[in-house]
């Protein structure tokens, strides 16, 4: 990749804020579907448990292959916004009436007519839309400058903007289903007029992004021409980019384990289904501290790969310690927030981590593949969600958990505790052993220098 000017310039305020607020427009999306898409199925639309995981797992083969799609398409994308802009621009109302229609299931249908209508536009919006957006979106930080400390610097503030739109879908999801809903959570009107909301916001923020930044950087004119084959060849050759796409992979299956079966410990474990948003917010919380207080100062001293293995240590730690007493709420606060604390190290790390891996490419292979490169770390996040997905719905539906039933049996009970306790503990332990071989850190400097001189162009050029 190649800059225009001889210094990648310092960015401003008002595009550091409109570059952030892209992030919390499409986590306002994805938290809704994270986060209540199986209950929704389950306990509003009637589709059986098992139902309900296979259209995850089924539409995430797909989703998986249009974010790769998606990444030769930016790689070779040309105009005037821009390579990843104008997909913001032409994507942001798609996406948002997309998922409306995803929890607006006709009541009048039969329950396999329902199943269908899931099945069609959950891969409406994460398949085609959700994709379309957020892969251009993840990259863009590799657009906006070549400065390395900046690209750190946007990854932690838009995490911080994430956490924020996971707060505000946390606390106000199931308040707004009430409200709508005539005081029940499982009102199909109440859910379809909150994701109204939902949508219209994650819609405007997503042109806000747009409309607030800019691109600085471009590939070179030779990347357009490279054929698909040589672009998964340089991936393929990249140890560093694969090494942190398999732990990203095992990261988002914990992801999708505690997302998904949040609301049902809470409901079934805790006895208060309300709890959801206050234990999911003890950790985002957390991660917002530790973001602003504790990741920039690690960053400064330890390598990256170092730090990331000190939150998965903290992390499985804290996912076995809810075993105690599994049904204190005031144990889980506090372990929640110790894990928010954890993620709030791990989290900046992935897309600064992905950005190193994508420059040793560059520099091993001499091809830039910012876009493919994005794309299959976000191919990684939906798989590995889809696959923790569906491990949840496996567990549970081998435990006899039953959404009809108010109370469940104790190997249903059991099985909900296990998918939010040892089993991503076991994810977690398994990452730390991975990132041992990601040492990329020790010759990064040198990359970069090397970098640096290749991308020098005759001032009468630039």
């Amino acid at each position: 990749m190649s800059a225009k000017p001889a210094s990648a310039p310092k960015l401003a305020v008002r595009e550091r804020v409109g570059y952030a607020f892209g992030d919390f427009a499409s986590c306002l999306i994805w938290q809704s579907i994270s986060l209540y898409f199986l209950f929704y199925c389950t306990n509003v639309a009637g589709i059986e448990t098992a139902a309900a995981v296979s259209i995850v797992s089924i539409s995430k083969i797909l989703d998986g292959v249009s974010d790769i799609f998606m990444g030769f398409l930016i790689d070779r994308t040309k105009s005037r916004f821009g390579k990843v802009r104008p997909y913001l621009l032409t994507m942001a109302l798609p996406l948002a009436l997309s998922a409306i229609f995803l929890f607006s299931a006709p009541g009048a249908f039969s329950v396999h007519a329902k199943f269908i209508w899931m099945f069609v536009w959950y891969n409406m919006v994460t398949t085609i839309f959700y994709t379309a957006f957020n892969v251009p979106y993840s990259s863009m930080h590799l657009f906006l400058t070549e400065d390395s400390s900046e690209r750190q610097s946007l990854s932690i503030l838009r995490l911080i903007f994430a956490f924020g739109s996971q707060v505000l879908v946390n606390a106000s999801m199931l308040y707004l289903v009430r409200l709508f809903g005539a005081g029940d959570v499982e009102s199909q009107a109440g859910w379809t007029k909150a994701m109204i909301v939902i949508g219209s916001a994650a819609f405007i923020l997503g042109l806000v992004t747009f409309a607030n930044t800019k691109e600085r950087v471009t590939g070179n004119a030779k990347d357009r021409s490279v054929s698909i084959k040589d672009s998964l060849v340089s991936i393929v050759k990249n140890k560093y980019l694969l090494i942190l796409l398999g732990a990203s992979l095992l990261s988002y299956v914990l992801n999708g384990l505690v997302s998904g079966s949040s609301v049902y410990y809470a409901q079934y474990i805790l006895k208060n289904v309300n709890a959801t948003g206050l234990i999911t917010n003890a950790s985002t919380a957390a991660q917002v501290l530790s973001l602003i207080f504790i990741s920039p100062i690690l960053v400064k001293k330890l390598p990256k790969h170092v730090i990331y293995q000190m939150g998965t240590v903290i992390l499985t730690l804290a996912f076995l310690s809810i075993l105690i007493k599994p049904t204190s709420l005031p144990l889980i606060l506090a372990v929640n927030a110790i894990k928010g604390l954890a993620f709030g190290m791990t989290g900046p790390l992935v897309y600064g981590m992905c950005a190193d891996a994508i420059d040793y490419g560059e520099w091993k292979t001499g091809i830039s593949s910012a876009g493919l490169g994005a794309a299959m770390l976000q191919c990684m996040g939906k798989f590995g969600i889809a696959l923790g997905t569906a491990v949840l719905g496996w567990i549970l539906s081998a435990g006899g958990f039953d959404a009809s039933q108010a109370v469940q049996s104790a190997s249903g009970s059991a099985s909900i505790v296990a998918v939010y306790t040892y089993v991503p503990a076991i994810f977690q332990a398994v990452v730390f052993l991975v990132m041992f071989a990601y040492t990329l850190d020790k010759i990064y400097p040198k990359i970069k220098e090397e970098l640096r001189s290749r991308h020098k162009v005759p001032e009468e050029e630039a």
